[in-house]
């Protein structure tokens, strides 16, 4: 392979978001812009709005994970008409998120209306690079709460009178496209409460393994959920999805879910709940119209020896605890997961901190300790082989139970317990 063809194969496995900070009038970071990128380079060729605001969405909840990405503060997202007036906002929660009306939105009846839904729900609305107070946007500033002007385009008479008026209304003012320290200080004598630009930072780049699960799978689950399937059918079709799984792990964690109190997940159907079935259908529908091509997913063969860890650890805390269903849900979360961060190419630590997991299973994740990391060590001592300390790790384990061994051949061979998926 030429380097051009392992630059392009590299480029094609990584996906990216750029972030911007937005301060404060002391200079305190408080926000950041959450920016589309399609390569490592400073800019982006921006051929559909809503379908590269829709790729950032993908990529800060699935990809990144929102707290990478914000670490605690607040998001603004670019937003056509369409996507405000779609179903991908639901994905989000409003509570962490501004979304910018772009200045090329027709400020209509229809917009105002549906902004005010989604304050209702929680979200800010802010208006994008404003120049003026015209008439449509002072109609439309009741369902506003910030306004971003575009201070080097505004006339420096006119500036302070701008910002006086829209405070005077009750509205945020961001100062953008601040270059320089001259511009700062004019926007900061206007009364402006926040600034964005070039003088502060660039947009930082952040990248991620590009990790899209089975596109044909996605599609069945999002079948099961347009026929109301039951909980344990959706269960048993995640369970042979790990990317997937993270990625609601993930959603679990975005504000809005019934997850609000951030509760430590210790199986599928705990993270099937904690996201809910309406945010995985939005999210399996975002997967589908993000990736139309379905030859194009992760091919890493990690995913499918991550499916047959899981079903092993299943297998040997049923025959640990021959009752423990929850435990043996619990041990395929972790057999589950205990791969996916080379796949996602973190650390271990980093990975299992990123999702609510209950602390039994990052413990067995990092440090292989406790009831759960024993089985975790046990089936890794059992896929390195017949050679070396680990099987003979494998081997002293065994000598508990002469079932042990058999076990973990039917484990590796056959899908998990459908029992241990049908319980709610």
């Amino acid at each position: 392979m030429s380097s051009s063809e392992q630059t392009g194969a590299s480029q094609a496995a990584t996906t990216w978001v750029a972030r911007q900070p937005i301060v404060d009038r002391a200079g305190r970071l408080v926000a950041y812009e959450l920016l589309f990128r399609d390569g490592p380079g400073p800019g982006a060729n921006i051929h559909d709005g809503f379908g590269c605001t829709a790729e950032v969405v993908e990529r800060t909840v699935g990809a990144l994970g929102i707290e990478a990405v914000l670490d605690g503060l607040d998001g603004y997202l670019n937003c056509t008409a369409d996507f405000l007036h779609s179903s991908v906002t639901q994905i989000l929660g409003g509570r962490r998120f501004v979304l910018e009306v772009l200045e090329t939105c027709e400020l209509d009846n229809q917009l105002k209306k549906r902004c005010a839904l989604l304050r209702a729900a929680g979200f800010r609305i802010a208006l994008d690079d404003v120049l003026d107070i015209t008439p449509d946007i002072e109609a439309f500033l009741p369902v506003v709460d910030i306004v971003k002007l575009e201070w080097p385009a505004i006339e420096a008479g006119r500036a302070k009178t701008v910002v006086r008026d829209l405070k005077r209304t009750g509205k945020v003012v961001v100062a953008e496209k601040v270059d320089d320290r001259q511009q700062l200080q004019v926007a900061i004598d206007s009364g402006c409460d926040m600034v964005q630009g070039f003088y502060f930072s660039r947009p930082e780049l952040m990248q991620a393994r590009r990790m899209v699960p089975d596109l044909g799978q996605v599609l069945e689950v999002l079948n099961l959920l347009i026929d109301d399937a039951c909980d344990h059918r959706i269960i048993r079709a995640l369970s042979t999805m790990p990317v997937l799984v993270t990625q609601l792990l993930r959603l679990a964690n975005c504000p809005g879910t019934a997850n609000q109190k951030r509760t430590a997940i210790s199986s599928l159907h705990h993270a099937l709940a904690a996201a809910g079935t309406t945010r995985l259908f939005q999210w399996c529908s975002l997967l589908l119209y993000n990736h139309g091509d379905f030859d194009i997913v992760s091919r890493d063969p990690l995913i499918a020896l991550a499916t047959q860890r899981a079903s092993l650890m299943l297998r040997l805390a049923l025959l640990q605890r021959p009752a423990g269903t929850a435990f043996a849900q619990t041990a395929y979360l972790t057999g589950m997961l205990s791969l996916l961060h080379v796949s996602y190419a973190r650390e271990q630590a980093e990975f299992a901190q990123e999702l609510p997991l209950e602390q039994s299973i990052r413990a067995a994740l990092t440090g292989r300790s406790g009831e759960l990391g024993e089985l975790l060590a046990l089936a890794e001592s059992y896929e390195s082989g017949p050679h070396g300390k680990a099987r003979e790790r494998k081997a002293d384990a065994c000598v508990a139970s002469p079932f042990v061994g058999s076990t973990m051949e039917q484990g590796i061979r056959t899908s998990p317990s459908r029992e241990c998926f049908s319980y709610a």
